[in-house]
């Protein structure tokens, strides 16, 4: 067996895994993380001294950078990877649809930069005892001051406002609608004047920039990423990142455990070991390790695993609003929250989802012609979240990944539609969409439980007969967030590595 490489493999590092990571160094774990996705080409990263880069896409080669694999069960082997820098994995099945993405930083590049708690206060007060509000507040703090997250305040003048767009139009309520999300983007100091800026941890970053700081990548650094909020100083106190290493399959060891990966710098396949790993590799790439891993007899069997599994509610549109007196994509990724004037606007009993509108890339980002960048110019997305039934399923079926997700089970998505609806005729601009839910928050399949008849993992994380293996992102959660779910599992990845320090790190002396 080789020799264990740290006292801990982190795997993925995503809000789960980068949170997780950095609190077992401070606490003075040896750590190796590793990260299927490349280091980003961006200024903070620049600044960090990491050379090996790759680029976000951007002009016409955007469309080479954008996929990196695509999984279907006709493909052969279930999977087609296309460019292994690519930005984003797409997962299509029936009845939803997953997107991930694969970088240092995880998912902070691609999403819109909303640090909020979950819409229910006392979210997890029910999870699993041993697990409350109480218990994972300083786990938030922590995470919130990390990502420098702020309510943009009025005298930001945010460009394209909802206020200013649909003010006068008395069927809509936009009262402070554009400043109570809390987002994780370095505001100017200065409105609409953005400076080149040094961070405490000596990063070098852009005040954020419209149009700039988007779901493409932040380039400049406007948007806080998880690669220089919490992995630069993890770095400094020691932490190992491994870029381009993609895990395979996890297996019990005499002395703990050994990862093997194959290695896209060298092409090699190459196995590490640690007493303990730390699996945050995003819902459904954690899901499917452990599946296959249990499969291949590396891991005790996990009766549980794969069961509630679902999309966080997630349903996108394109709002066609055709408003040319503006440049809708030279935005903040998101501009709040759309909600109708009146007590109940999908009526009584039916409450309003969370609707959230924002900017769709600048066409100088993707420059596919003069009618598609007329409809990133002057349209929007939406995207609608809440509470969906999380009573999918996710298994492989002859060595492929499937989902098993009805949609028609959540009344979630019924609600988003007719609030699509409702936005079209009180605005007259319609609002398109699929069918089919797609979903780039995936909660489950390897839930939370009190024991091993009812979970994949603990209060703690920690999997149930597999000891010193741990799930530490969005696939422990056994119910959906029903809102932007970042902090949550940025939260939840703190408190798994908190947990497990407390027990493995080296006891210093007068300690």
């Amino acid at each position: 067996m080789n020799a264990p490489v740290a006292d801990v493999i982190v795997i993925g590092s995503g809000f789960g895994g980068a949170a997780c990571a950095q609190r077992l160094v401070e606490a003075g774990m040896r750590v190796t993380l590793l990260e299927r996705g490349p280091w980003r080409d961006t200024v903070p990263v620049r600044s960090m001294g990491i050379s090996a880069r790759a680029a976000l896409p951007h002009g016409r080669r955007a469309l080479l950078g954008l996929l990196r694999s695509v999984r279907h069960r006709w493909l052969p082997g279930g999977k087609l990877t296309l460019n292994r820098r690519g930005l984003f994995d797409i997962h299509l099945d029936r009845g939803l649809h997953v997107v991930c993405s694969a970088n240092v930083g995880g998912g902070s590049h691609v999403y819109s930069g909303l640090n909020v708690r979950p819409p229910d206060p006392a979210w997890w007060d029910s999870v699993a005892p041993g697990l409350s509000e109480r218990t994972l507040a300083p786990s938030y703090a922590r995470v919130f001051e990390r990502m420098e997250t702020r309510e943009p305040l009025a005298d930001d003048r945010l460009p394209n406002p909802l206020a200013s767009r649909f003010g006068d139009n008395p069927a809509f309520d936009v009262a402070g609608a554009d400043y109570e999300l809390g987002m994780g983007l370095r505001f100017p100091e200065t409105p609409g004047q953005p400076r080149l800026v040094r961070t405490a941890d000596g990063i070098e970053r852009w005040e954020a920039r419209p149009g700039e700081d988007g779901n493409l990548g932040s380039a400049g650094g406007g948007k806080t990423t998880l690669d220089f909020a919490f992995l630069a100083p993890a770095i400094k106190a020691g932490l190992r990142v491994l870029d381009l290493s993609e895990v395979r399959r996890i297996a019990r060891a005499p002395a703990g455990y050994e990862v093997h990966a194959r290695n896209h710098h060298s092409g090699r396949d190459e196995t590490l070991s640690a007493p303990r790993v730390v699996l945050a590799a995003g819902t459904l790439n954690t899901v499917q390790l452990l599946l296959e891993s249990v499969a291949a007899g590396g891991l005790a069997p996990m009766p549980t695993l794969g069961e509630r599994f679902g999309g966080n509610g997630d349903f996108f549109g394109y709002w066609k609003l055709d408003d040319t007196a503006r440049d809708l994509s030279a935005s903040m990724p998101a501009h709040g929250l759309l909600r109708l004037a009146g007590p109940d606007p999908l009526g009584p009993g039916r409450e309003w989802p969370a609707i959230a509108e924002g900017a769709l890339p600048p066409p100088h980002q993707l420059p596919l012609g003069r009618w598609v960048s007329r409809l990133l110019r002057h349209g929007s997305f939406v995207a609608g979240m809440g509470a969906d039934a999380q009573d999918g399923r996710v298994e492989l079926r002859g060595g492929k990944l499937r989902i098993d997700y009805q949609p028609a089970r959540s009344e979630i998505f019924a609600r988003i539609r007719d609030a699509f609806r409702l936005l079209g005729e009180k605005s007259g601009r319609r609002v398109y969409h699929f069918d089919t839910p797609i979903t780039v928050h995936p909660t489950g399949g390897a839930c939370i439980g009190r024991n091993f008849d009812e979970g994949v993992v603990d209060s703690e994380g920690e999997v149930f007969e597999n000891p010193g293996l741990y799930v530490a992102d969005a696939a422990a959660f056994p119910k959906p967030v029903g809102g932007p779910p970042s902090i949550t599992i940025a939260a939840w990845g703190d408190h798994v590595g908190q947990r497990l320090a407390a027990r493995h790190a080296p006891r210093r002396a007068g300690s």
